[in-house]
């Protein structure tokens, strides 16, 4: 057996169309991928001069320049293009589309699918300087190049090999491979290693053949039934222990949300002294708290507290007595007694205007009046 390299990379077994019943048996019910050997007899291979077009354009000419070549009409013919000689020729090999559904009919009662379909007479060996013979069941199998070859009676086929080798300037070496019951002609047996044996098709090599299943008659791979059970099993399986895994891992996110979320309330509870609050409200709480810090920070930072706290600064100690004060938003007036100590400080703030004036000079009474720089 050998790996045909398919999509689902499926065994692929190698046999002979006539021995597909003493094989395979459509009752096993399983399938099984072939590779066929195919009777030669019913396949014909002609050289043609290679035509002038685009390569991908040959198989729609190929059957119009055989037609005059073939016995058939071109419509129930398959042709397949073989290969590319130096000499500017081409190899097509013809088969009757009837032939092909047929086998492919004994093929699908045995229980068997097919991904080649080769000429039998691919099976034997071949090189340069040599004519192989085999035998199928009643016919001699002949191969006489790396492509060519041809299947018919043995009559038939030895007067054929006489006159092939008589037209060749070098004479072939010349290998028959026939069981002892059949009778090989003595002007044949003189020149040639007779052996007797026959073909093992399950055995033979058949990458060097002709693969027929081209175009239509291409095979199209499905799903491998046989491996449906395992794959959904394993697909099940591995459902299964995603899912659980998935369990596990939402359970120790929840875990972890919840430390988080206790965290949170009790860093909340320390900055908002005496404040506690859930989680969902932890937003819209924290953004009010915000606001109400951000005014409560601008109120202290303009006036007229901004100008209290200054004038706190530059009073301090003066051993006076506050008389009156008088605030707003812009201006600040205050009336103080007993202002010597305070008339001997330089009343200079940075960000103030101070404007000093005597109101009483029996009680050394002053008027402050404390107003924001202009250019602030």
């Amino acid at each position: 057996m050998r790996s045909l390299g398919s999509l689902e990379k499926v065994a692929t077994q190698v046999d002979h169309l006539y021995d597909l019943d003493k094989r395979f048996s459509a009752m096993d019910g399983q399938v099984a991928y072939v590779d066929l050997w195919i009777p030669s007899d019913q396949i014909t291979v002609q050289r043609i001069q290679a035509p002038t077009a685009p390569r991908r354009k040959w198989p729609s000419l190929i059957p119009w320049i055989m037609e005059e070549r073939i016995l058939d009409r071109v419509d129930d013919m398959h042709f397949v293009i073989g290969e590319y000689l130096e000499d500017d020729f081409v190899e097509v090999f013809s088969v009757r589309k009837t032939d092909l559904l047929n086998w492919l009919r004994v093929a699908e009662n045995s229980g068997v699918v097919v991904r080649k379909m080769v000429p039998d007479y691919f099976a034997l060996p071949w090189e340069v300087g040599r004519l192989s013979v085999g035998w199928r069941e009643g016919y001699c199998l002949v191969r006489y190049s790396a492509s060519e070859g041809f299947s018919s009676k043995p009559n038939s086929a030895w007067k054929i090999i006489e006159r092939y080798i008589e037209s060749e300037d070098v004479p072939p070496r010349v290998s028959i491979s026939v069981p002892a019951h059949v009778s090989v002609p003595e002007s044949l047996s003189k020149i040639s290693e007779v052996n007797r044996s026959e073909v093992d098709w399950q055995t033979c090599d058949m990458r060097d053949g002709i693969n027929l299943l081209e175009g239509e008659f291409k095979p199209v791979d499905k799903p491998f039934s046989r491996l449906w059970g395992v794959n959904i099993t394993l697909a099940t399986i591995l459902c299964a222990l995603m899912f659980g895994y998935l369990q596990l891992d939402v359970k120790k996110i929840s875990a972890d949300l919840r430390e988080i979320e206790q965290h949170i309330e009790v860093s909340y509870g320390r900055i908002f002294s005496g404040e506690s609050i859930e989680v969902d409200e932890l937003r819209s709480a924290f953004d009010i708290q915000l606001r109400r810090m951000l005014a409560q920070r601008k109120a202290t930072e303009s006036m007229p507290l901004a100008g209290l706290r200054a004038l706190s600064n530059v009073m301090s100690n003066c051993d006076c007595d506050l008389h009156s004060l008088d605030a707003s938003s812009d201006t600040i007036r205050v009336r103080v007694d007993r202002s010597a100590e305070l008339r001997r400080r330089a009343l200079k703030l940075s960000e103030f205007d101070v404007d000093i004036e005597t109101i009483d000079e029996s009680s050394d009474r002053l008027l402050l009046t404390l107003s924001p720089r202009r250019d602030q």
